[in-house]
């Protein structure tokens, strides 16, 4: 986590572009300097490109294999020059009405002393799962602190490794995990009283088990997540996450090359990867899938799909809509609830 305090610290963003962390080419083909070489050049008087939301300096370096040995006395050396640079961008800032912009700011000022793991305790004691998992925050997480950030369960009795398929809390009657490999497409009850735990943020372990499950991996609908329907409502410790569409999120939080762009990824180990350098971890392993993609608010993390699995959208709450009318209970009262980013430009 060395890289974190010199990407990090005090906007020092400009550093890590310099060591190439961001750069990119115009064209799209990276151009590395020499090892050890400090000859990137500016103009005086830069010119700025944008890339959607983000804004970028436009920069010139002496191009690959050439040396620039002659005096910049005259003119004609200065235009010898010139025709002997490449041409690069790199990444300053985000246009400051864009939700790129609310994101990178909020993120490089919340980092310092931040890291990765989610839990500073996460295990399964003798007798699990008869016997409760013991788990806590890692108060120091990049998650920690954040609403919605107690939907994340730190393992389940299904689970098969530990925290694999994991479970995010959507509503307070509704878990979300992958689709596939998890069974027959349809409503079924084969996880009936799988045991499921959550953590408030005191660290009061919340146990809930399955009454019934929606497995959706139909080829070619759109569809792979499972849902999972509760025992009994969470308590009010547990705050199931927001939603947006990806596609929604997308327009509004595009992803520009070169430019940071933090997306919050949990995975097996017990790590959150926010997909910027130095907080970044693996998060496609196999077991992976179905792991939640979140958009980090300032405040709050807002789920928007799983890893390698389908987002939230109408077809998914009509199925958690149909699982309450099995289990007896009323639909209205378990919505997802959606995000608006209508305040924010679509790109």
């Amino acid at each position: 986590m060395k890289n974190s305090h010199f990407i990090l610290r005090g906007f020092s963003i400009g550093a890590a572009v310099a060591a190439g962390l961001f750069g990119s080419d115009v064209t799209g083909a990276s151009e590395e300097l020499p090892a050890g070489s400090d000859s990137r050049v500016a103009l005086s008087n830069p010119n700025w490109i944008t890339t959607g939301p983000a804004v970028c300096a436009i920069l010139k370096h002496p191009a690959a294999n050439t040396t620039l040995n002659v005096p910049p006395s005259t003119l004609l050396n200065r235009e010898h020059e010139l025709n002997h640079l490449s041409t690069q961008t790199q990444f300053d800032h985000y246009l400051p009405q864009s939700l790129n912009n609310l994101v990178w700011t909020n993120f490089i000022a919340h980092t310092n002393g931040r890291n990765v793991a989610v839990w500073s305790v996460r295990s399964h004691p003798p007798g699990w799962p008869h016997t409760p998992p013991l788990v806590s925050w890692n108060t120091n997480s990049l998650a920690w602190g954040l609403k919605g950030a107690t939907a994340i369960s730190p393992c389940w009795e299904d689970e098969g490794s530990s925290g694999q398929v994991p479970i995010t809390a959507l509503t307070k009657r509704h878990g979300y995990t992958r689709g596939h490999g998890m069974g027959p497409d349809g409503f079924a009850t084969n996880r009936l009283g799988k045991k499921i735990w959550f953590v408030t943020a005191q660290n009061a372990l919340i146990e809930r088990t399955v009454l019934r499950e929606v497995v959706r991996t139909i080829p070619g609908s759109g569809r792979d997540y499972s849902i999972l329907l509760f025992s009994d409502d969470l308590p009010a410790g547990i705050q199931p996450m927001r939603v947006v569409a990806a596609t929604n999120l997308l327009a509004k939080y595009p992803s520009c090359p070169g430019a940071p762009r933090p997306i919050f990824k949990t995975e097996q180990g017990g790590n959150l990867s926010a997909e910027v350098p130095g907080f970044w971890v693996s998060s496609w392993k196999g077991g992976d899938s179905g792991s939640p993609d979140m958009l980090p608010l300032p405040d709050e993390l807002v789920f928007f799909g799983g890893r390698s699995t389908s987002g939230p959208s109408a077809r998914m709450q009509w199925d958690m809509d149909e699982l309450c009318r099995l289990g007896r209970l009323d639909p209205k009262k378990y919505q997802l609830q959606w995000l608006d980013l209508s305040g924010y430009p679509s790109y």
